[in-house]
């Protein structure tokens, strides 16, 4: 790795006394704070591989495993927020005869430009609860792993999207919430795996930027941000800097 990795390592070890080996955290907090997460960076693979090309020394040596496709987050990380497209990937990386072996590497891409960068040092652990989102495309019946899995070189990464979903496995989930905020009831659809966000009222379909974890779902939309606790299904409503307090839960079936 060239200097500015190691300029962040020191940054980070000499603004605390004592540092804990998890230094990024999603952010639950229900303060209104303005969400730009970009635009959906299609071209990732271009964007991390140009990245790398000038970060990493005998990139052309280099392997590259993908965790995952890109995925709007919120993270917190030293006190700041941080807003973009998540991309995990583990790098194996070779110093002098003999390689070093896979690293997690957390990258935040926000406008095409990678605003975020944090990798397993020994100081430091990326979580791996922030680089995997648990859903069925990823998951395979023992039988089914494949005898081998290939490592992407930083040479071969091209504009072409990786396929990282079982083929075999569902496409999407969708979950129908009804919320109850002020007696008035609204119906939304949440897509954890595409992270879409709607409501729906009659024939008008509202859709909202969404990020979420374990615990809560928030939903904001101009001046307007909606928290749900995953949890208990206690839901704020913060509207025009007004706070409304209700209830939501999931709707197992649809009546017709």
């Amino acid at each position: 790795m060239k200097s500015v990795f190691f300029i962040t390592l020191i940054v980070m070890v000499s603004s605390c006394s004592q540092l804990s080996k998890t230094v990024i955290s999603e952010s639950q907090s229900n303060r209104v704070v303005p969400a730009d997460y970009g635009n959906s960076p299609d071209n990732y693979q271009k964007i991390l591989k140009s990245y790398l090309i000038n970060n990493i020394r005998n990139y052309k040596e280099a392997k590259v495993e993908f965790f995952n496709i890109p995925q709007k987050m919120k993270i917190n990380h030293l006190g700041d927020d941080y807003f973009g497209y998540r991309v995990c990937l583990s790098i194996n990386e070779k110093k002098g005869e003999y390689f070093r072996g896979f690293r997690n590497h957390f990258f935040i891409i926000n406008n095409d430009k990678i605003i975020l960068h944090l990798f397993d040092s020994g100081l430091l652990t990326i979580p791996l609860e922030h680089c995997i989102t648990r859903d069925e495309r990823k998951q395979f019946y023992i039988d089914d792993i494949p005898d081998e899995m290939k490592n992407i070189t930083i040479e071969s990464m091209d504009d072409k999207k990786i396929q990282l979903d079982n083929p075999k496995s569902s496409t999407s989930k969708k979950t129908y919430i009804l919320c109850n905020i002020s007696n008035k009831k609204t119906t939304y659809v949440f897509n954890e795996e595409k992270n879409i966000f709607k409501s729906f009222n009659g024939k008008n379909i509202i859709e909202y930027t969404s990020s979420f974890n374990d615990a809560y779902v928030i939903a904001t939309l101009n001046d307007t941000e909606l928290t749900i606790n995953r949890v208990s299904g206690n839901a704020q409503l913060i509207k025009n800097q007004k706070t409304y307090l209700g209830s939501c839960k999931l709707l197992d079936s649809r009546k017709f």
